[in-house]
């Protein structure tokens, strides 16, 4: 080619993008949406930045401007305000661009590949903006601290070659203790781990929501459910409200903490967002065809990770897999692809993992001490009688209609009575965010009604159900951005030197024990301690006071623990192997909680949870003092009659150093 072509096609090209660039400044300065695009833009990338520049101490002219309009709280809550806001923006102008493509052709949007497009971007976009926007590498803790140091210690053992169930028993399953390590291996930390793995799991999930979606329900309904999904299952909070407000104190003021934020049980959380798939493929497909291949093969996947986050959601998605398979044409062939699908991965994981076996051992263990809870039933049906009639009150709509059939309440009285089951064997009283799966359900029934009063009331019962969560969860991420912003504001704590808790933040630092007094014997201050908790949370003390006893019990293990020593804590949590970069035991619990995993007549004999350790706490003031007193109950004397040195401190027996040589390290079964 010669030189005059090369030019003239350079020109070409420079040309085409003037015009681009063209097109793009009109659509910019004369459409409305152009203009928030903009001023979205200006918000998330100039002055998201400069307000967390300023909180945390940068420098520029903006910082200082920001500094001087607000005090280092009000800076903390504008910032997450603006984060939030930079967060929500991506999914508000989704939605501004999908409503123009709708109204410029319409007819090309309802089409079944256009649907499941549009929902997966918006899963897509909602993972995406969370990362990019909300999640920092960092955890707030304002409740159930030890519960959440579970897994930190299983990242920990896992990251030191322990496999769970085969090197520790645990009833939790491998998604619910691998996902969070490998979060940790990306970070680096254990801070934040948790909330990323979960965003990963609501991306998977919500694209679940975006197949089932596309054939059954209309795109706005796909995409609410998939907006639900992600508040479930991404935010460091627990659904039902546990214990009462806190307070603490920032910069000599008394500070309301955000209740709630915690790691614990959030594998609970990411049940409740795989069953809603499951529950919405329950609906009537639109062209009343049999399953394809492809949702067989994600409704397999589903239910391998409800198989590996927890045994309860598993069995209930294992009867809606049976109920899916003959409300569908063709059962017989449904039934062998599906099964195939959930088996072949629940497998491949198996032996990866090299723990099924293991896995279904710990489960059988522990149903043996929990088995069955229906005595609270009453008591949970009445604390969610609200959520279960706005979920059934689609069935009233087919029935007005004179639509209602004998499939309708098959369906409907499986997916409540599924959710009542899940909820009442996890121990919790309130919220099953999955109903709003069987409010979809009527909204699918009711969309080729005529009638259109028939179709706005199956749409306003889905969306009051909806609204709770949307809102509630939704503004949840902002107190969660706050109470990070907060905590890096504030003075370093007595534990910000341990490496582990590097971004790790804790609020509750104050310590009652600290300020009861030298005089008060370690009795009393423990009394008074048990006292003032009785009138706040529902735990036995602030986390400050947890705190405490963990880093007295650090500082008594650093005289006597050497170089490839294993601790292990006889409590519901076992903190001081990741907290000290000790040897985690093979054999020692993940973790033991007073009829949950173990019982007086059922729990391990000492011989075999012993065998790896050289040192063994048990607390002498726990979060759960039922399962610490069990312990030193039921090992107290055994351990008493083979260890050597037998130490009791303010908040701990310690056991060190086996009389006999039969330790076997590493080699317990």
């Amino acid at each position: 080619m010669s030189n005059s072509a090369l030019a003239e096609e350079r020109g070409s090209k420079l040309g085409q993008g003037l015009a681009l660039a063209l097109t793009f400044v009109r659509f910019v300065f004369a459409s409305r949406l152009g203009l928030i695009i903009l001023a979205w833009a200006a918000i998330a990338f100039i002055l998201r930045p400069a307000m967390i520049d300023a909180l945390l101490g940068g420098q520029g002219a903006l910082q200082t401007i920001l500094r001087g309009k607000f005090d280092s709280l009000g800076l903390a809550r504008t910032s997450a305000a603006i984060e939030w806001v930079s967060f929500a923006g991506v999914i508000a102008i989704a939605a501004m661009t999908h409503l123009r493509l709708a109204e410029a052709n319409a007819a090309l949007l309802v089409q079944p590949r256009s649907r499941l497009a549009i929902a997966g971007v918006y899963a897509g976009l909602m993972f995406l903006a969370y990362v990019a926007f909300l999640w920092t590498p960092a955890s707030v803790f304002t409740l159930i601290t030890h519960d959440s140091f579970i897994f930190f210690d299983a990242t920990y053992r896992i990251r030191h070659g322990l496999v769970p169930s085969v090197d520790f028993p645990t009833a939790l399953g491998a998604a619910t203790l691998y996902l969070p390590a490998f979060a940790s291996w990306i970070t680096g930390s254990y801070a934040g781990s948790v909330e990323l793995a979960s965003a990963i799991v609501a991306l998977g999930v919500g694209l679940a929501v975006a197949q089932a979606g596309a054939a059954r329900f209309p795109t706005p309904v796909t995409v609410v459910l998939l907006a639900i999904v992600f508040l479930v299952s991404v935010p460091g909070a627990m659904l039902a409200p546990w214990g009462g407000e806190s307070q603490t104190l920032v910069n000599g003021a008394s500070e309301q903490l955000i209740d709630n934020l915690t790691y614990s049980m959030f594998y609970n959380r990411w049940g409740w967002a795989a069953l809603i798939p499951i529950f919405a493929w329950l609906a009537p497909r639109k062209d009343d065809s049999a399953p394809k291949p492809a949702e067989l093969l994600t409704f397999g996947a589903m239910l391998a990770l409800l198989f590996y986050v927890k045994l309860t959601y598993f069995v209930v998605g294992a009867g809606a897999a049976v109920l899916y398979a003959f409300l569908n044409p063709r059962p017989v062939r449904t039934m062998i692809i599906g099964v195939g699908a959930a088996i072949v991965p629940i497998l491949v994981v198996g032996l990866l993992t090299r723990g099924l076996f293991a896995y279904v051992h710990d489960i059988m263990q522990a149903a043996q001490v929990s088995g069955g809870r229906m005595g609270e039933l009453v008591e949970v049906i009445r604390r969610n009688a609200l959520d279960i009639l706005l979920s059934v009150a689609s069935l009233g709509v087919l029935a007005k209609a004179g639509k209602l059939t004998k499939r309708d309440m098959l369906v409907a009285g499986f997916i409540v009575l599924g959710c009542l089951f899940v909820i009442n064997q996890n121990g919790e009283t309130r919220n099953m965010p999955a109903l709003v799966a069987l409010a979809a359900y009527g909204v699918a029934r009711t969309t080729d009604i005529s009638d259109r009063m028939t179709r706005f009331a199956s749409l306003g019962c889905f969306f009051m159900l909806a609204a709770s969560p949307l809102l509630d969860r939704g503004m949840l991420l902002i107190d969660q951005a706050y109470a990070i912003r907060r905590e890096q504001t504030r003075p370093a704590t007595a534990w910000a030197d341990v490496p582990a808790l590097k971004g790790v933040y804790i609020p509750e630092r104050e310590s009652l024990l600290a300020r009861a007094g030298s005089e008060m014997t370690p009795e009393a201050r423990r009394k008074e301690v048990w006292i003032s908790g009785m009138f706040g949370r529902r735990e036995m003390f602030r986390q400050g006071e947890y705190m405490e006893t963990l880093l007295a019990g650090m500082h008594d293990l650093q005289t006597v623990v050497r170089p490839g020593d294993s601790i292990a804590t006889l409590d519901m949590t076992d903190p001081f192997p990741f907290l000290m970069g000790a040897r985690a035991p093979k054999g020692a619990w993940l973790t033991m909680h007073k009829d949950r995993t173990i019982s007086e007549k059922v729990h391990p004999a000492p011989e075999v949870l012993f065998a790896d350790t050289d040192h063994v706490m048990i607390a002498k003031m726990s979060m759960v003092q039922d399962t610490a007193d069990l312990m030193k109950q039921v090992y107290g004397p055994w351990l008493a009659a083979h260890y050597q040195q037998v130490v009791e401190t303010d908040y701990w027996y310690r056991y060190s150093y086996r009389k006999d040589t039969l330790v076997l390290r590493g080699s317990a079964q």
